[in-house]
């Protein structure tokens, strides 16, 4: 061979390289090893509902335009969500609007092995539930990471079935995190991806790149609202704050909120100061908020190293911390910028101490109910725009009452029941009575929210 083709032969060996290399390399991660190791802790629920809740159901769809099955044989409703395992004995967290209202609920894991289950506890102000397969076996049980250590920028992989397109595994990477002011849930801190997420992956498991849930899928981003389909925008629960929910849920049945007894309105950035944050409007006396220091009038800019844009931030950034837990409040105090120190109380010693209610007041679904006026608003430091106003305002909550059940809490007010404008408590009496169901549209904190309460005072 002469010197110009051995010269060549070499040149081509090079440009091509071994076959091994070639058949081994690969663009992007791959994440076959991973999904193997979790999938036999994800789970299938079909959930069916009967024509009791199909009411309320049907109300919430009509008022939202959400997407609505068709019915099944004597008024029962289907519909389909995800799960995952976290403990052996078959123990599963999802949403609770998954399971909400649901009489029979069917578990499929991977493997096909189908079971019936049961709702152990339920939380709508997190849109947490925690469900339990009816058998004795042991189950492949997914472990609970980390949320807290994630950076934006990690893969992450979700497991889920997407329009009942059963265990679809799709991955993408963490977009953001805390993300609040979604409109979807009261207490909010979520972790944001562009993960495809898709109708009926609700509750489903997003794993990082150890195989340990770090969140749970609940909410997806699109701007077609009639075709809920991902636009690259999905919203996961924390893993830790699931946890915590899940906890509690598990040892008490119920859950208890942190509190620390200060009320805000918003503070906007202005050209003399351009942070934005939240003013405290009142102080509860004997309260962490009151212990800390804290004045009428400071203007609240991060809880940790979280800043606080508004008002509502800065309750749901409190609500999602545990009870008893420490926090660094940072303030602005004229000129000053100041740290105080507080821990978390259970909110609902909170809630109605030391204050008279008159005699105007009514109860309902064990929700006690009094006109909002503006001395009781203004009491309270709840700022009801006044195209909305005035409403019932909520007082005391009975544990374990279809309005606790339900979500409501002491310091919402009541603005709509069904599809009508309520403006007094008798006014929203006079709407609810023969009702089984009745959907209710609320204040609380900067936001609107909605609730279906099991009316036993019909």
């Amino acid at each position: 061979m002469s010197r110009f083709s051995s010269r060549f032969l070499f040149f081509i060996l090079m440009v091509v390289g071994p076959r091994e290399s070639i058949a081994s390399s690969q663009i992007g991660p791959d994440f076959s090893t991973l999904v193997e190791q979790v999938l036999p802790s994800t789970v299938h629920l079909r959930v069916e509902r009967g024509p009791f809740i199909a009411a309320g159901i049907q109300q919430m769809t009509r008022d939202y335009a959400l997407p609505s099955r068709g019915h099944g044989q004597q008024g029962v409703r289907q519909s389909t969500g995800s799960g995952v395992i976290f403990h052996e004995k078959g123990f599963i967290l999802t949403n609770h609007h998954v399971i909400n209202g649901a009489q029979r609920i069917q578990v499929t894991l991977h493997d096909e092995r189908s079971y019936e289950a049961r709702v152990v506890g339920s939380d709508p102000r997190t849109d947490v539930a925690i469900l339990k397969i009816n058998a004795n076996d042991q189950f492949a049980a997914a472990t609970l990471g980390e949320s807290s250590a994630m950076k934006i920028g990690q893969w992450v992989v979700a497991v889920g079935h997407p329009f009942d397109f059963p265990f679809t595994v799709t991955a993408g990477i963490i977009s953001a995190l805390g993300r609040r002011d979604l409109g979807q849930n009261e207490i909010q801190y979520y972790i944001q991806t562009d993960v495809a997420v898709n109708p009926g992956s609700s509750g489903g498991p997003l794993f990082n790149t150890a195989g340990e849930v770090i969140g749970i899928n609940t909410a997806i981003y699109t701007p077609d609202k009639e075709n809920s389909g991902s636009a690259g925008i999905s919203f996961a629960i924390p893993s830790e704050m699931a946890a915590q929910i899940a906890t509690q849920l598990l040892e008490t049945g119920h859950v208890s909120y942190a509190g620390i007894g200060a009320r805000t309105q918003d503070a906007p950035a202005t050209l003399h100061d351009p942070r934005p944050g939240a003013r405290v409007v009142q102080v509860r006396a004997g309260s962490p908020a009151e212990q800390a220091g804290l004045r009428r009038g400071d203007i609240v800019i991060a809880i940790d190293t979280e800043p606080i844009r508004d008002s509502a931030s800065f309750r749901s950034l409190i609500l999602a911390k545990a009870v008893g837990e420490d926090i660094r409040i940072t303030i602005e105090r004229g000129k000053r910028t100041v740290q105080l120190s507080a821990t978390t109380v259970d909110e609902a010693t909170l809630g109605s101490k030391g204050i008279q209610e008159g005699s105007d007041g009514r109860e309902w679904a064990g929700a006690a109910l009094v006109e909002a006026t503006s001395s009781r608003l203004t009491a309270r430091g709840i700022a009801l725009p006044t195209e909305l106003g005035p409403g019932a305002l909520i007082t005391i909550v009975q544990p374990e009452s279809p309005a606790a059940l339900a979500g409501l809490l002491p310091g919402d007010v009541l603005l709509q029941a069904q599809d009508v404008p309520t403006h007094t408590v008798s006014e929203f009496m006079g709407v609810v009575r023969d009702k089984s169901v009745v959907i209710v549209h609320f204040w609380r904190g900067e936001n609107r929210y909605l609730a279906a309460v099991a009316n036993t005072d019909k």
